[in-house]
């Protein structure tokens, strides 16, 4: 193997220095400026504006704009600092104009021309086949070639020679394997003498072997002994730098292409993933996308449920043995990236303690959180099938995955929701009613239940987008609650409102959707209290009248039986038999008092179901259980009322006996309420004759009837009094008679008055 000349190299930063040209190898001295400066071959200076003087080539390698160096006609070449492998271009090229002669100086010009060929190239294989051309044509290297680790094996990517392009070569064979191993080029003029050669043809006999940086090696092989020197090596090593810079450029090229092809294919991938409404799919389209995209043969997303990482979706590869259920506490690496939420590359499978993978064969992974919901996972057969660009975009898509996910459910809770919402909103027995108040303060109805269309009369169809408080809201009512929920305020309270067969009384409750977002939304619930209200204004009634019975009984009935005891006493003592009959009447007086004070008591406003009754058929039987005596009754004419036909014979049958016991003419003054038949036996022995008359109101009974007597009727001024409970000034008269007139009215819903007949008596009309 020839020895190589060394070139001296004066600068003044030999750090920088050495570290840009550590691919020249031993062929450069480098030492501090000022130590020889007369016998250095080149300098780098790295300091513009120094003063340093040489007679030798001189390259400026420093970070400023060219312009800007003072006395730039000092400097041969201009490089960036930190470009080092322009700086170790620059320097080789100064070797050869350095230490060649015309000829190597006519050769570097002629590569230096045809170097644009090779910047041109835009893949390795169209640079590498232009380099083989440049190294046979210009610089006269017959039988070069250029290999290229493959992993494990060179591939002969370009050549000249025998040897077919595709060959592959052992990485440890002969000097190509040398000159890769250590980086350093070789100049052999005899391979028989050298103990690593391994010739593929034993006729070759010299060698210029280059390193291609961390790529390949490129080869010159003759037959000759000592067909190439040193200039030859140098120019090789040039046109080689020119190769190794174009390759980092075509490849870093090709990797921005495909990782920018790849970003823009992931960003469609997660565009169509975020259109995805079901977690099931989400996950079975994310891992058809790292397939078709991130070239992931084995795939796999298991679900975080209950303690248990749960496999969602596998790629078509995936073995169907090649997940299984993990626990989150022994799970594994799956696990570990859950809890941690930190991504995980596992390059060599046994090398992870950790690792448990379901399957041996798996060899190397990639393990990914999507969020807390699931874990995504990658696995290869062979070591190393992951880097960190294949990390990046992955985290890249699960990100998305994960918002999605997020969104998904999100969606999938809020419809749950929804759902039992509805089934509450339309399920719930009261009227219901979902809306808004809009920023105008306005609110508007979204949603109606079944109930809520019933109650109110409004179809959801016409009151859905319509003000809620102008539809159902009496006008009266200035602060309604409904619009409190815009202050995410609940309230409930008794109110009116207007349903479809009149105002109604409700009990309101305002629920606001989300009190803690104000935004207006809620639920307006509507208990219809109405009947309740009605038992109640009937109870309130009823206790009055059990008021009023308490009374009667307490107060009322004193009189007569005082009256009773004081005779019974007298009877005793005189044997008189008119005493008895005093006696007898007190009692019978007593009984009427208490069939009355039950009647009202029991029954009070209480009617049953009505039809279309005969008020004459009904005056008639009435009548007949009425001890009329010499009394009569005459029809003037029948009508029809809406009835309940028992309580209407009641209430004529009272006005009978009120008629008979006050319209005899005897001149007593009339009263509210009698004892019935024995005032008509009195009205009868007195030699009176009262004629009762039932008719219609107007000509055709269409407004109610009448009941009128000729007796010697009821004072005006006594007439709005007459309908009170006790209210008599009648002898022996209880006062109750004309009460349950009166009430038995009320229930029908009819109103009454008295005024005088044509004859003088009390006139009793019923407007229905």
């Amino acid at each position: 193997m020839q020895e190589v000349k060394q070139v001296r190299l004066a600068t003044d930063d030999a750090a920088a220095v050495d570290r840009a040209l550590r691919n020249v190898g031993d062929r450069v001295a480098i030492t501090p400026v000022g130590t020889d400066d007369q016998s250095a071959d080149i300098a780098v200076v790295t300091d513009p504006e120094s003063d340093f003087e040489f007679d030798v080539p001189v390259v400026c390698y420093a970070d400023c704009d060219p312009a800007s160096v003072p006395r730039p006609e000092r400097f041969d070449a201009f490089v960036r600092r930190g470009e080092e492998a322009s700086l170790a271009t620059q320097v080789r090229w100064l070797l050869v104009s350095v230490d060649g002669g015309d000829d190597s100086r006519e050769r570097l010009k002629r590569l230096y021309e045809g170097t644009s060929t090779l910047i041109a190239a835009e893949t390795t294989d169209e640079l590498f086949a232009r380099a083989i051309d440049i190294a046979e044509r210009i610089l006269a290297l017959d039988n070069s070639s250029i290999s290229i680790d493959v992993g494990g094996s060179f591939r002969v990517a370009a050549t000249d020679t025998a040897s077919e392009e595709g060959d592959l070569i052992p990485l440890n064979q002969g000097i190509l394997g040398e000159t890769y191993r250590t980086g350093e080029s070789k100049l052999v003029d005899d391979v028989r003498e050298s103990a690593v050669a391994a010739p593929d043809d034993p006729e070759f006999r010299s060698v210029v072997s280059v390193p291609i940086g961390d790529i390949g090696v490129f080869q010159a092989i003759s037959t000759e002994i000592g067909a190439y020197d040193e200039t030859d090596l140098r120019l090789a090593e040039l046109l080689v730098s020119y190769v190794a810079e174009t390759a980092a450029r075509i490849d870093s090229e090709a990797a921005l292409r495909e990782s920018r092809e790849r970003i823009e294919a992931l960003h469609r991938g997660t565009v169509e993933l975020a259109a995805v409404t079901d977690l099931g799919e989400l996950f079975e389209r994310t891992v058809g996308v790292t397939k078709e995209i991130l070239s992931f043969d084995l795939s796999y997303i298991g679900v975080v449920e209950e303690g248990y990482i749960v496999p969602a979706a596998t790629s078509e590869e995936f073995p169907e043995d090649g997940a299984e259920v993990k626990s989150l506490e022994d799970g594994g690496i799956a696990a570990q990236v859950h809890r941690t939420g930190r991504t995980r590359l596992v390059t060599d499978m046994s090398e992870a303690e950790d690792a448990r993978p379901t399957k041996d064969a798996y060899r190397s992974g990639v393990s990914v959180p999507i969020g807390d919901i699931a874990v995504f996972q990658a696995a290869a057969y062979t070591p190393n099938a992951f880097d960190e660009a294949d990390v990046e975009l992955t985290e890249l898509l699960m990100a998305h995955v994960a918002v999605t996910a997020e969104r998904i459910r999100a969606e999938e809770s809020l419809r749950d929701e929804r759902d039992r919402s509805t089934a509450l909103f339309e399920h719930v027995s009261d009227a219901a009613v979902a809306y808004a108040v809009d920023e105008g303060g306005v609110a508007r109805v979204q949603s109606v239940n079944r109930v809520f269309e019933e109650r109110f009369g409004r179809l959801a169809v016409d009151v859905v987008g319509e003000d809620l408080v102008a539809a159902i809201v009496p006008e009266d009512d200035a602060d309604p609650p409904e619009l409190r929920v815009a202050g995410g305020e609940r309230h409930r309270k008794e109110v009116q409102r207007l349903a479809a067969d009149g105002t109604r009384e409700f009990i309101l409750n305002v629920v606001p959707l989300d009190p803690e977002s104000n935004d207006g939304r809620g639920y307006a619930l509507y208990t219809d209290i109405t009947e309740r209200k009605r038992r109640e204004s009937e109870l309130e009634r009823q206790n009055e009248r059990l008021e009023e019975f308490a009374n009667i009984v307490s107060h009322d009935l004193r009189n007569p039986l005082a009256v009773a005891q004081g005779h019974l006493e007298l009877a005793r003592e005189t044997d008189r038999e008119e005493s008895f009959d005093t006696v007898t009447n007190s009692l019978r007086q007593m009984e009427r008092l208490i069939d009355d004070l039950l009647s009202l008591a029991r029954q009070g406003n209480v009617v049953g179901e009505t039809d279309a009754i005969d008020v004459a058929t009904v005056a008639r039987r009435a009548w007949a259980t009425v001890e009329t005596g010499g009394a009569s009754l005459e029809m003037a004419a029948t009508t029809t009322v809406d009835a309940d036909e028992e309580r209407l014979a009641e209430l004529l049958g009272n006005l009978f006996r009120n008629a008979l016991e006050h319209g005899s003419g005897s001149g007593r003054e009339a009263s509210g309420g009698g004892d019935g038949a024995g005032d008509a036996r009195r009205a009868s022995d007195d030699g009176g004759s009262v004629t009762v008359r039932v008719g219609p109101l107007g000509e055709d009974g269409g407004e109610g009837f009448y009941v009128e007597d000729g007796g010697v009727g009821i004072p005006p001024e006594r007439r709005e009094r007459v309908f009170e409970p006790g209210e008599t000034t009648g002898e022996d008269g209880i006062g109750y008679g004309l009460a349950i007139v009166s009430r038995i009215s009320d229930a029908h819903g009819w109103s009454v008055s008295v005024t005088e007949s044509a004859a003088g008596g009390a006139r009793f009309e019923f407007r229905t």
